[in-house]
């Protein structure tokens, strides 16, 4: 683990115990601060203060020794500062609960001594105290590190206009009601715009080198006229800047365009579905720069000729053969 690093912070009991520990095993400061995710100047401090004459450092003296300096109510963690507390938290956490269960169980009065914790001081005591070791984070289902911050992402949608629910779209079961999605890779500045038909699951993948509008508005032009003339009939969008342009295309194919509402991506679950097996194929930290257009035309395809349950196990080229030899789009 490697939190971000604190200067100026008083040690806690456990980061005591776990200085002493690593001093024992002949760790230089500079490792231990790196370990710890303290700066060396810190542990040397507490070192300096808590062993004087540069003996043995005793993490149960330097607690002692901190808390007779330490003016008024002891500070810390609730949870460092109440051994049977901590042996209680620490087991829950490694079982799979989240903080707010945690808290929840032990305002039932089952914690021990009948001490009760609030879900914020689990979570804090998480981040920022002594529950940072041991890998406990990891218990958590976010697996997450660091607190992030409470303020929410800037809204990126004030430039879309003319937006349509997408629960004002069509529920007729034809062919031709696309989902549109965007892509990103770590390392890569553009972006991959796929489209998917509903009913059909024929797919189209275009690589945009960056994430304008221009560029997705361009990466539609090229998927719809890849498909039969007067196939796409509408297309449903995400909340995301790079789709600010619908309106030309709509204009320019005649096709309707919806808009999911914020935070909703499973109002379009078959391209949500289709970004989760390009995934498999392609994580996110994969360096997608160096694939060339023949390299996503070939995952293009891929995902073409794979047989699709929801069609009888037809693959979707297979699906639009059949739909097209049907004379459906005969006018």
């Amino acid at each position: 683990m490697n939190p971000t690093r604190m200067r100026g912070t008083e040690l806690s009991y456990p980061e005591r115990q776990r200085l002493e520990f690593l001093l024992l095993c002949k760790w230089s400061l500079r490792a231990i601060g790196r370990d710890m995710g303290r700066d060396h100047s810190v542990l040397s401090r507490e070192r300096r203060r808590n062993a004087p004459g540069g003996g043995r450092y005793r993490a149960a003296r330097a607690q002692g020794l901190a808390g007779a300096r330490r003016p008024g109510p002891p500070g810390g963690s609730k949870i460092d500062r109440d051994p049977a507390l901590l042996a209680w938290v620490e087991p829950q956490l490694r079982k799979g609960w989240s903080p707010e269960k945690v808290a929840g169980r032990s305002r039932l009065g089952l914690a021990p001594g009948g001490a009760t914790v609030c879900h914020e001081t689990v979570y804090r005591w998480l981040y920022r105290h002594g529950g940072r070791f041991g890998g406990l984070p990891d218990c958590l289902w976010t697996r997450r590190r660091r607190r992030r911050s409470r303020k929410g992402r800037r809204p990126k949608t004030a430039g879309i206009g003319g937006k349509v629910p997408v629960t004002l779209r069509p529920e007729d079961g034809l062919p031709g009601r696309l989902e549109s999605d965007s892509m990103i890779w770590s390392g890569w500045k553009g972006l991959l715009s796929a489209q998917l038909c509903r009913v059909l699951k024929v797919c189209r993948l275009r690589p945009c080198p960056d994430r304008t509008a221009e560029e997705t508005l361009h990466a539609l032009r090229r998927a719809a006229e890849t498909l039969p003339h007067g196939f796409v009939r509408d297309v449903a969008f995400d909340n995301g800047s790079e789709n600010a342009l619908h309106g030309t295309f709509a204009e320019e194919y005649g096709a309707a365009t919806y808009f999911c509402a914020p935070h909703s991506p499973w109002q379009k679950p078959q391209v949500e579905n289709l970004n989760r097996t390009i995934r498999h194929w392609l994580p996110r930290k994969t360096k997608v720069s160096a694939l060339s257009d023949g390299d996503w035309q070939e995952i293009e395809d891929r995902l073409n000729n794979l047989p699709r349950k929801s069609l009888g196990y037809l693959t979707p080229n297979e699906a639009l053969n059949q739909y097209l030899a049907s004379g459906a789009l005969v006018a």
